[in-house]
């Protein structure tokens, strides 16, 4: 078996030493290893863009930023895995892919792949979601220099920063071409949001559906009580949201507002967002095909 590694150094503040226990385990299991090192956003998939032969598989070495660059630059049917290392990764919480090195390394030597379904804004692949309104103002509100020492921490800053403003401003989508209003929104194709948080019970990123979850009550109170909700995974449930699934979302106005996708800004309105074409092979522990009734 070959596989490409591609680490990105400034995820996570860099974790050089998880990196070399890793490489060293998938050589024990025989896997012939070639490792790039990213130098730049968006360098990830200009590699593998360049490149006629991916391997067996694709690893992405980083947080949720490493893998959506990682799934840009992915060939048709090509297997994707992951080794956690960044800020935050949540299609591995998501699909239960373990964090550490030689565990994770078992798990790509083993060869077992479940099919997930990315979505598009434009031309690019999002792997988990979309966000706009408050949720996209923070995302482009946060700190870079800041993330870059505290983590997780930044987005946290710049939460209660755009705290004010949620409310202000009304969105008009159409959720396969039918129009709803809101203040805000996630579109998402998996469960958990920032890693940990239960987002959506109804997503399932096995099948080719995005779950839309649209927030229709105003003012900082009606927030505050969404956010308190997501702690304990009750959101997607509480008055004032509505979710609906979708396979094409236009996301229609105010123009200029910006949007993010799994973590990063992607642009402003108008833009549409759609199901893939086709699936992406993920490989995944034994255990995640057993408890998704696929093994």
């Amino acid at each position: 078996m070959k596989a490409l590694v591609i680490y990105n150094p400034a995820a996570g503040g860099g974790q050089e030493q998880k990196l070399q226990r890793f490489l060293a385990a998938l050589e024990q299991r025989h896997v012939a290893v070639t490792l790039y090192r990213t130098r730049a956003p968006n360098d990830a998939t200009d590699y593998l863009q360049s490149l006629q032969d991916q391997g067996d598989v694709v690893v992405a070495v980083g947080g949720d930023g490493t893998t959506n660059e990682v799934i840009n630059g992915l060939k048709p049917g090509t297997p994707l895995a992951l080794l956690a290392t960044g800020t935050a990764n949540v299609l591995a919480k998501e699909l239960g892919l373990p964090s550490h090195p030689e565990r994770a390394a078992a798990v790509i030597a083993a060869g077992r792949d479940l099919e997930i379904w990315p979505a598009r804004v434009g031309e690019r692949r999002f792997v988990m979601m979309a966000g706009l309104g408050y949720d996209a103002w923070v995302v482009h509100g946060v700190d870079l220099a800041l993330k870059a020492r505290v983590g997780k921490l930044a987005y946290v800053l710049s939460m209660i920063r755009q705290i004010s403003g949620y409310g202000s401003k009304r969105y008009r989508l159409l959720v396969d071409g039918r129009p709803h209003d809101c203040f805000s929104a996630i579109i998402t194709n998996g469960r958990y949001y920032g890693g940990s948080f239960l987002l959506s019970r109804r997503a399932d990123i096995t099948r080719p559906r995005m779950q839309v979850l649209m927030f229709q009550s105003p003012g900082i109170a009606s927030l505050l009580r969404f956010l308190l909700a997501l702690l304990f995974g009750r959101m997607e449930n509480m008055a004032g949201v509505q979710s609906v699934e979708a396979t094409r979302v236009v996301l229609a106005s105010p123009h200029g507002e910006p949007v993010q996708t799994d973590g990063d800004p992607a642009g402003v309105l108008p833009l549409t967002l759609a199901v893939d074409a086709e699936p992406v092979p993920v490989r995944v522990p034994s255990r995640t095909l057993r408890q998704l009734g696929k093994l």
